[in-house]
């Protein structure tokens, strides 16, 4: 073999730095594009981000790789250096014939088959991305709703987003200072230091759980931000009682208030504030709620500043810190929804608008520390230190104790087993403790979402168990057994039954459903603000006490017209029955005048707890006012006429009678008609 001349010696290294350059550059593009294909794989959610990016680098390897060979061809046409190029112009300007090109050198033999071998390559990853894109499934639309919807049952610390589409979304981590892969293709090519490893999924995010019972069914955001995800709700109703009570005053429900009157139920605006790991959520609570749900808490009778008015105007208000253990770990400390009872406290999220007893006469709220902990993406187990049974303070001494279970092993299927005990929750009586345990089941057992017919049909079924033991005095110890040792029984028991069905892919659903409940002691029965009587007052007029009974069973029918995610309009019947006197009538539960309170027009101080006369006193009669009440009610407090008496004596004081005693008119039965308009964003 001949030595090379100086010009060849001079084409050879200008060829071999240039291509060498050039294919480095190459192999790193060969690298990148290679890792976010690996990447790819194992993220399957990002798949159509990463093929837009893969797309891009392919395009610059092509280019780089033409850019190459138009480099290594023009060298031999323009020479290495500027005497090349000049000593070819002057060929060219005196017309003398070039001189044959010399046979290419083995090192220029081994830079072309290493140029060759790298176009193979670039095809070979060409036809793979192909492959690829051909396979990319389709984003699964539950998946994608499950992961815009908020859920009271979303509880990781929200995720930050960029912009889409950006490199922020896509990009593995690569170092700077990585070695080259091996090029050598009979080589496997393992794992790249460096890729992000892929992070636990967000708990329940696999499927779409908008269909259950008490959960919204928005699936889009309306804006969301860094920092922010904001929430808004109202809901609107025109309720109609066929006993049309002339007070307009409903009772013994937490949803049902004022009959015959278009009536704002709920205005809340507020949302959920997530920065790095720490969390922080605010709903306010305007509208019939922040009368109706503080004035069931008698812990406000304990102590002084008015919690009750403190509380009001918040459904939700908590903060806490998220900790990336397992698919989550999340502490929070406040005021929080309570799910016992399976229905959500706000009406959208609803199957209906009247719940069942064993939901309306259990919490909506706790106030106290939670715990979430999330072992699986499917699993949830969140222990609860809380004040008492929905209450802002405690009764007595104790706190409650409890806690949930939810399981949601199938996108199908969702079970929730909620506990609760420990606490001492009866007012005045410290040594009464009370044990509760509500369980739930949701099945889908019908799904076919592109329907114009019948595309889904659901049932829940809610079963509840729970009593109270001991006392602190005679008159006061109660038992979860029959009559035990002389103390009176007192328990709860009760079910509801909800099947849903959604027509014309899900804009249309009708619901049917109802329950019984059985609650000796009637500590879970919903007292009716006769007089204005709070959970702290008491009613003479429908006394709860050891030994006294109360059985009730309901049924509703519900029709949803749903035109958006973000608006229901509701129709809804509902029969509610009763085995005493306890629904408002047509006389209604308001005393003559009004409610008798602070003072009454004889200018005895009154309450909720007083009995009222038919000219709006309250009876007088020694000592049975106030503090001298039995409790046993009007059979017991009357039983030689002495309060009818009182009222009878104020003809001869205030003249115009006659007067007598006033009563509030109840029923053993309701029938309730409902329109309502439900708005979330």
């Amino acid at each position: 073999m001949t030595n090379p001349s100086p010009r060849q010696a001079a084409l050879g290294r200008s060829v071999a730095k240039e291509t060498g350059l050039a294919a480095n550059g190459l192999r790193m593009n060969v690298q990148f594009a290679t890792a976010l294909y690996d990447h790819s794989v194992q993220d399957n959610e990002r798949r159509s981000e990463e093929m837009k990016f893969f797309r891009g680098e392919r395009r610059m390897a092509w280019i780089v790789l033409f850019a190459v060979l138009c480099t290594t061809s023009g060298s031999g046409v323009f020479g290495a250096d500027d005497e090349g190029k000049s000593s070819t112009a002057t060929n060219h300007a005196s017309g003398k014939p070039e001189s044959p090109t010399p046979p290419l050198t083995e090192r220029e033999r081994d830079l072309l088959d290493q140029q060759r071998w790298m176009l193979e390559r670039m095809m070979e990853l060409e036809k793979r991305v192909a492959e690829l894109e051909a396979k990319q499934p389709k984003q699964a639309t539950e998946a994608a709703a499950s992961s815009s919807a908020p859920s009271n049952s979303m509880p990781s610390a929200p995720v930050e987003v960029s912009s889409p589409g950006t490199w922020h979304d896509v990009a593995p981590s690569f170092s700077s200072s990585s070695s080259i892969i091996d090029l050598d293709s009979s080589k496997p090519q393992t794992a790249r230091a460096g890729l992000p490893k892929p992070e636990p999924s967000q708990p329940f995010a696999y499927a779409d759980w908008t269909w259950l019972n008490g959960t919204a069914r928005t699936k889009d955001l309306v804006w969301d931000s860094k920092y922010f995800t904001p929430e808004f709700r109202v809901d609107t109703h025109f309720m109609k009682s066929y006993n049309q009570p002339k007070d307009h005053t409903l009772g013994g429900s937490t949803e049902s208030f004022r009959s015959g009157e278009v009536q704002l139920e709920q205005l809340s605006f507020g949302g959920d504030f997530h920065v790095g790991d720490v969390r922080a959520r605010i709903l306010t609570m305007y509208g019939l709620f922040a009368t109706t749900t503080p004035r069931n808490d008698a812990s406000a009778g304990v102590g002084q500043w008015n919690l009750n008015d403190a509380y009001r105007y918040f459904s939700e208000a908590w903060g806490g810190y998220h900790f990336n253990v397992n698919h989550g770990l999340n502490i929070d400390a406040g005021i929080f929804v309570s799910y016992i009872g399976l229905f959500s406290y706000y009406n959208f999220d609803n199957w209906a608008y009247q719940p069942s007893f064993v939901s309306s006469n259990t919490p909506w709220f706790f106030n106290g520390v939670r715990i979430q902990w999330f072992p699986t993406d499917k699993l949830k187990i969140e222990p609860w230190i809380i004040n008492g049974w929905q209450s802002y303070a405690k009764m007595n001494g104790h706190p409650g104790l409890g806690g949930q279970i939810l399981w949601r092993p199938k996108p199908w299927l969702s079970l929730v087993f909620n506990n609760y005990g420990m606490g001492t929750d009866t007012l005045g009586v410290p040594g009464r403790s009370r044990i509760h345990t509500d369980d739930s089941i949701e099945v889908r057992y019908y799904n076919q979402p592109e329907n114009t017919g019948l595309d889904k049909m659901a049932f829940s079924l809610t079963g509840d168990l729970g009593c109270e033991y001991g006392g602190s005095a005679p008159g006061t110890v109660v038992s979860c057994h029959n009559n035990s040792n002389g103390h009176p029984k007192q328990s709860f028991a009760g079910w509801m039954l909800y099947n849903r069905f959604w027509f014309d892919r899900d804009k249309y659903a009708f619901t049917l459903g109802g329950g019984t409940m059985n609650n000796p002691g009637r500590y879970l029965t919903l007292l009716p603000p006769i007089n204005g009587a709070t959970a702290v007052s008491g009613s003479p007029y429908f006394p709860g006490y050891p030994g006294s009974i109360y059985k009730g069973w309901d049924a509703t029918a519900t029709f949803d017209w749903m035109p958006a995610q973000y608006i229901t309009f509701r129709f809804e019947t509902g029969y509610r029955h009763a085995n005493v006197p306890y629904w408002s009538g047509r006389n209604g539960i308001t005393p003559p005048g009004g409610n008798v309170a602070p003072v009454a027009s004889n200018g005895v101080v009154g309450t909720g707890a007083s009995y009222i006369c038919t000219n709006g006193s309250t009876s007088v009669v020694s000592p049975l006012p106030l503090s001298g009440y039995s409790g046993h009610g009007l059979a017991v407090d009357n039983a030689s006429g002495a309060v009818t008496a009182s009222c009878i004596s104020l003809n001869a004081t205030l003249g115009s009678g006659p007067w007598t005693l006033w009563q509030p008119d109840l029923r053993k039965s309701q029938t309730v008609s409902t329109i309502a308009i439900l708005v979330k964003f």
